[in-house]
């Protein structure tokens, strides 16, 4: 069975241990943070092997995640380097840091570039994956089994990346914000305030799992909602009036320029 480990053990970080557990086995997963409260919780929770460095992670490891910021990826390639040989694959889930970026500290080594977001934490994720050509087919595949166990995977070239963190990577909270929007208003118009969250969030679910299922476009399903004079009607004439699309434009516009910063600042 194969060996991975993971440094890092941040929010991602803890979504992907619970992943491995069942996945390659609680003795072959490897974890290590800086942060000691959060080795102890790993710990605790998930009786994987912890380790007390970088170093030692690696030398364990068959498949090395790092689930790091990216101002802290190059301290920890630093440190990595030299104990990468060419039978490890290092995978990195660091937004904005490209591949060429590593490949200038772990040479000709089999790389993989993910781009994953939260909802990984309850097994509806996405995530976009693609791999240097050092990769070999057998381990980008095992890569690509890793993020599906808890959602769908996308392969896909790496000049989308800036683009894909600024909808599906930040997409998630621009959903929360809606939900919170929508919880504000329907509590300020009178709801009974212990039910706006179920009303709103099963909404939300639900619509979502039909975008999913019925394979109909978004604009189809709509109108199916908003018949001619009714309520669904009235409010999306305000949203069109307000021009939401165009701030939704905007503002992904503005994620994705961002990311292209971070990109260059930090994976160039």
């Amino acid at each position: 069975m194969k060996k991975v480990g993971i440094i890092g053990c941040g929010n991602m970080g803890k979504v992907l241990i619970d992943s491995l557990v069942n996945f390659v086995g609680r003795k072959n997963i490897f974890c290590f943070d800086i942060d000691e409260k959060k080795v102890l919780e790993i710990k605790n929770k998930y009786k994987v092997n912890i380790l007390s460095s970088n170093k030692g992670l690696v030398l364990n490891s068959d498949f090395i995640i790092l689930a790091v910021k990216p101002q802290q990826i190059k301290e920890v390639l630093e440190k990595i380097k030299d104990f990468i040989d060419d039978k490890k694959v290092v995978i990195s889930i660091a937004a904005g840091i490209k591949i060429k970026f590593l490949e200038k500290f772990l040479k000709q080594k089999q790389i993989v570039r993910v781009m994953p977001n939260l909802p990984l934490k309850v097994g509806l994720g996405i995530s976009a994956i693609c791999k240097n050509k050092f990769c070999k087919k057998e381990n980008y595949e095992f890569a690509k089994k890793i993020f599906s166990i808890k959602g769908e995977v996308v392969e896909i070239k790496e000049r989308f990346f800036d683009l894909i963190t600024a909808v599906s990577g930040s997409g998630p909270a621009y959903i929360f914000y809606i939900s919170e929007i929508i919880q504000k208003v329907g509590i300020k118009l009178g709801l009974p305030k212990k039910f706006v969250p179920q009303l709103v969030n099963l909404t939300i679910l639900g619509a979502a799992k039909m975008l999913n299922e019925e394979k109909i476009a978004a604009e189809e399903l709509k109108k199916a909602v908003a018949s001619k004079g009714g309520t669904t009607e009235q409010a999306l004439s305000v949203f069109e009036k307000y021009k939401i699309e165009k701030i939704f434009y905007k503002a992904i516009k503005k994620a994705y320029i961002r990311a292209k910063q971070l990109s260059e600042l930090f994976g160039s």
